[in-house]
């Protein structure tokens, strides 16, 4: 396929600009519509009731819920200046993605009011927004300094996949996230080879790598093996760069095409190079597998950057370097598909100090504070990913940019939650050896047909 349009077509959209927005947000779909779409009715500065740390909510207290990640951790260290501030107290409740999850959807759809701000999967965007349980802020940029919240500041690709739907804006950009390829320079350099650039290359890098050093106990690259949603997302990588996606432009499963079942083939051939007990590895095993140096790359998503130059903990600092995900030659370029990801962080309809909330977001999404926060993971402005100094410090920042404009989505339908775990369990199946792929891709559709058309998809 030649073209943008045509691309945004094979991936399952239907034409209108809203029918996009419940799909993925592919290739940059959004470049250009975030900013437009909620053009700036902001107040003046001296008219602005929001960004200007005032005390007029002094004594309420927030309930903030996010998800385990180094950036959580961070903003609550930096929260008590905001307190001083404010005067406004923030509760946290930190967990695990699986446990988040569930704490969340029983609050919400119970509607309990006990959280005020909730993080939010750029993928259940559909549903959290879908089922009103967020509150649309519109009304509160509207009010808001300029200055400190520079909507045009954050990448509108961003701002358009993790903050909107429907046309609507709800939240902010928090947490920042798209696949990349780690590799270790030097052990690179030992055996002279180059980043892969291609899927067929990453193979026989791995292969050289594992046949070179596994005695050493350093295997050819780490893999998020594990049935769940990192395997799925390090699937989608391939899948996308093979032309692939889960349903086409009739909302019709397409697993089980030539893409879906060699895609995730590939994935399974590359065990024999991976660190041992792939398998079982997710995201935390696979960062700390790679941190000790037990593997030559390390296919995952760059927010794992910080944990690979903390000298206290990480053996090789100074030994290391990211790249873009591989993909597949076409005509003489290559086509890369890497996952795209984040969080949004949002108000609950239910909330009883949507104000302070608010407030609270704009503070924690500003310019100064993603600097400060810039240690525990990127976020989503332009003006600090493209900074020259900040760039030498965090060297996944230029890579970032280039991998964004070519970033590959989920669906944000309010059914992929159910898709989710049916094609997690599929790939799952493949990998273990207790299914053939186009026998499981097969199956899967079926499972896929019955999901969307359920939720009013396809026919």
């Amino acid at each position: 396929m030649n073209s943008r349009r045509q691309l945004v077509q094979s991936l399952g959209y239907r034409g209108s600009r809203r029918q996009m927005l419940k799909g993925a947000g592919a290739l940059g779909l959004a470049a250009g519509l975030g900013a437009t779409s909620i053009q700036g009715r902001s107040a003046s500065a001296q008219e602005a009731r929001f960004g200007t740390l005032s005390k007029e909510w002094d004594g309420t207290t927030l309930n903030v819920s996010l998800v385990a990640e180094p950036r959580s951790d961070a903003i609550q260290q930096l929260t008590p200046d905001f307190t001083e501030a404010t005067g406004i107290t923030v509760n946290y409740t930190i967990l695990p993605y699986p446990n988040l999850e569930e704490k969340q959807l029983t609050a919400l759809t119970q509607q309990t009011g006990e959280q005020d701000l909730i993080h939010v999967d750029c993928v259940w965007m559909g549903q959290y927004a879908g089922q009103g349980w967020l509150h649309p802020v519109q009304e509160f940029v509207d009010q808001t300094d300029p200055a400190v919240l520079d909507l045009e500041d954050f990448m509108p690709r961003v701002l358009e996949e993790q903050s909107m739907w429907e046309d609507e804006l709800y939240g902010l950009p928090f947490i920042n996230a798209v696949f990349a390829l780690y590799y270790r320079t030097d052990i690179f350099e030992e055996l002279g080879l180059e980043p892969p650039q291609t899927w067929d290359e990453l193979a026989t890098t791995a292969q050289a790598v594992h046949e070179a050093k596994s005695a050493d106990g350093v295997a050819g690259l780490t893999l998020m093996g594990r049935r769940g949603v990192q395997l799925l997302c390090t699937h989608l990588n391939v899948f996308g760069s093979m032309g692939g996606y889960y349903y086409d432009e009739n909302y019709t499963p397409t697993m089980a095409t030539e893409a879906g079942v060699n895609s995730i083939e590939y994935l399974k051939s590359l065990l024999q190079y991976s660190v041992e007990g792939a398998l079982s590895n997710d995201y935390d095993e696979t960062a700390a597998a790679f941190q000790q140096g037990l593997a030559g790359m390390n296919l995952q998503w760059q927010n794992a950057a910080p944990q690979f130059v903390d000298p206290e903990e990480s053996k090789i600092v100074g030994k290391w370097n990211i790249v873009q995900v591989p993909g597949v030659e076409e005509g003489g370029e290559i086509r890369r598909t890497p996952t795209f990801g984040g969080w949004d962080l949002g108000i609950s309809t239910d909330s009883q100090n949507k104000e302070a909330a608010w407030e609270f977001l704009v503070w924690a999404t500003s310019k100064p504070i993603e600097i400060e926060l810039a240690s525990s993971g990127p976020g989503a402005r332009r003006s600090t990913l493209a900074d020259p100094e900040l760039q030498k410090k965090y060297i996944e920042y230029p890579v970032m940019i280039e991998t964004l404009e070519t970033a590959l989505g989920r669906p944000r339908i309010p059914v992929w939650p159910q898709m989710n775990d049916v094609i997690a369990a599929s790939l799952s199946e493949v990998m273990v050896g207790q299914t053939e792929a186009q026998d499981a891709m097969t199956a899967l559709d079926a499972q896929l047909a019955d999901i969307l058309i359920g939720g009013g998809y396809g026919a």
